[in-house]
């Protein structure tokens, strides 16, 4: 998606801009393919426009509990009228039919998320019906509750873009990135802009990394759920790494937006 930055905007900051127009559609570089059965909370999350069209891959997301997937609040905001997203689960094909299919009955976006800052990037999808978690590809993931250890490596998953400019994949993809710390990632991205709702990971040498098209994937430690694809300076840069939503700072407002919407 390309943006014109105008005079008139020029009160924000030239970092911030940057980042808005980068936060978009993130993803894998560098990975290799698997299966939905070693990330089988991974989903797909697709939206239809008009009645006419297929749904079409957009985000990801992770499956929360029987009938709440969590994402990125920039998956959910802007959705129009007459829209319909669906939640495809068990799934390894990013435009095929081999998960099983879920119709989203409501969607929440944080409503303290910005799309200049990306900050609260977070929200939840309920579903119509519970997922079928006796189904081998299908199942809930636990949030962790505090931050892995500087250089420890997690695991990051989508079907988006393999390099920067793409193609994406077909299938799902994995990708291990070591966990940054908030002050370096402060260093690379500039101040201000790496907030206590964010976590980084990335190699300082770039070439492994999330990129474009799945905002809201899950980035995973010990079989936990630390982030959400947020945001990031193109794709695998070197002293860039990416930006993911730390979503135990948030557990507090998933917990009670769920409670108060089913």
């Amino acid at each position: 998606m390309t943006k014109f930055i105008f005079m008139a905007f020029m009160i924000l900051t030239i970092s911030s801009v940057i980042k808005a127009l980068d936060s978009t559609n993130t993803r894998i570089v560098g990975g290799r393919e698997t299966d939905i059965t070693k990330y089988p909370f991974t989903v797909s999350i697709r939206y239809r426009t008009t009645h006419n069209d297929a749904y079409r891959h957009q985000c990801a997301g992770a499956i929360y509990s029987e009938r709440v997937v969590i994402t990125a609040a920039q998956c959910l905001v802007d959705i129009g009228a007459i829209e319909k997203l669906m939640v495809v689960a068990g799934a390894n094909s990013r435009t095929g039919l081999d998960g099983i299919l879920y119709p989203a009955l409501k969607w929440i976006a944080h409503e303290s998320y910005s799309s200049w800052t990306v900050d609260y990037d977070i929200g939840i999808i309920i579903i119509d019906n519970k997922f079928d978690f006796s189904h081998l590809k299908i199942s809930p993931i636990s949030i962790k509750e505090s931050r892995p250890i500087e250089g420890r490596l997690a695991n990051v998953v989508g079907w988006g873009y393999r390099e920067e400019y793409g193609p994406s994949s077909l299938n799902l993809e994995e990708v291990q990135v070591p966990i940054v710390n908030s002050d370096v990632c402060t260093n690379y991205h500039g101040p201000g802009e790496i907030t206590e709702r964010m976590i980084c990971a990335g190699y300082a040498s770039g070439g492994m990394d999330s990129c474009y098209g799945d905002t809201g994937g899950p980035l995973v430690f010990n079989g936990e759920l630390v982030g959400l694809v947020s945001w990031g300076r193109g794709c695998a840069r070197p002293n860039f790494p990416s930006v993911y939503t730390y979503v135990y700072s948030l557990k507090k407002w998933i917990d009670d937006t769920i409670a108060a919407n089913m």
